[in-house]
C-alpha cells in the first residue's frame, strides 16, 4: 500500500461560495475527511484508535490556496504524514487539478488523546510501532507553518451562540465551523474583490452547545492583509486564527 493517498472529488452544486468556488468550509471538511480515510486505511483511524481508548484531536490547521476549484471541476486531495514527535504528528495535503498541478496545500498537527484520562498519548509507544512505517520524512510540508497571533488592539466583532448545527459527533463545535465564523467577519463584496489566500487555525479548547462564542479581530501590524482573530468563551480562548487576503 502506498504511504500517501489521493482522494478525488468534484465541485458539485450547493458546495460553492458566492463566487462559484468550492466554499472554504466544504474544503476544510474534505481535508479532514481525507485525513480520516488515510488513517483508517493504514490502521490508525478512528475505529482502530477508539478500541485502544484513544481519539485524534486537531491542534493546528493551515490551508493556503492560490485558487479554488470552481463549479463542476474535478480535483484531488493527496495526504501523507511526514513525522511524529512524542505527542504530536504532522499531516500534510496537496489539493490538485486532474493534471497534477496544485490549487494549493494544507498542513496540520494532530494529537492522540487517551479518552479515559484525557491526557495526550505517546505516539512513539503505540502497539506494533504505531504508524511509523507510513511516515514519509523526505516530504515535509509544502507551505510554511502557522505564524504567531499577536493581538494588540482586539475588537469584539461577532457573537455566536453555539447550537445544534455547529456540533460534531463528539458534541463539540466542529473544527471547520470556527473557520466559517472567522470568514463571517468579512463582507461578501470584499471577498469578491480580495479572495482569501491563507487560513491559519490553532485549536486551544473545546466549546459546546449553548456556549456564547465571542470573535475578536485585529490587523497584523506587519501585514495589513493578515487579519488576526481569537474566539473566546468567557475568559477562555477557544481558537486563535488568521485569515490572509
Amino acid at each position: 500500500m502506498e504511504k500517501s493517498s489521493t482522494y478525488n472529488y468534484n465541485v458539485e452544486p450547493f458546495t460553492e461560495d458566492i463566487c462559484g468556488n468550492l466554499a472554504w468550509g466544504n474544503l476544510g471538511n474534505l481535508i479532514l475527511r481525507c485525513a480520516s480515510l488515510h488513517a483508517g486505511e493504514h490502521g490508525f483511524g478512528y475505529p482502530q484508535m477508539i478500541k485502544l481508548h484513544h481519539a485524534w484531536v486537531l491542534s493546528r490547521l493551515v490551508i493556503e490556496m492560490e485558487s479554488l476549484p470552481k463549479t463542476g471541476e474535478d480535483f484531488g486531495i493527496e495526504t501523507w504524514v511526514d513525522r511524529l514527535y512524542r505527542q504530536f504528528t504532522d499531516r500534510h495535503f496537496s489539493i490538485t487539478r486532474p493534471d497534477g498541478t496544485p490549487y494549493g496545500h494544507a498542513t496540520s498537527i494532530w494529537a492522540l488523546i487517551d479518552t479515559e484520562t484525557r491526557q495526550p498519548a505517546d505516539l512513539e509507544q503505540l502497539p506494533n510501532g504505531g504508524f511509523a512505517n507510513v511516515l514519509i520524512p523526505e516530504r515535509p510540508s509544502p507551505i510554511t507553518p502557522m505564524g504567531r497571533i499577536r493581538m494588540k488592539n482586539a475588537e469584539l466583532v461577532l457573537t455566536h451562540k453555539a447550537a445544534y448545527s455547529d456540533l460534531d459527533i463528539n458534541g463539540h463545535v466542529n473544527s471547520i465551523r470556527y473557520i466559517e465564523l472567522l470568514l463571517d467577519y468579512f463582507s461578501a463584496e470584499l471577498l469578491r474583490e480580495h479572495p482569501v489566500h491563507r487560513i491559519e487555525m490553532a485549536y486551544c479548547l473545546e466549546s459546546y452547545c449553548g456556549d456564547t462564542l465571542e470573535v475578536y479581530h485585529d490587523i497584523d501590524s506587519k501585514n495589513a492583509d493578515r487579519h488576526l482573530f481569537e474566539i473566546k468563551c468567557g475568559e477562555k480562548v477557544i481558537v486563535k486564527g488568521s485569515v490572509q487576503l
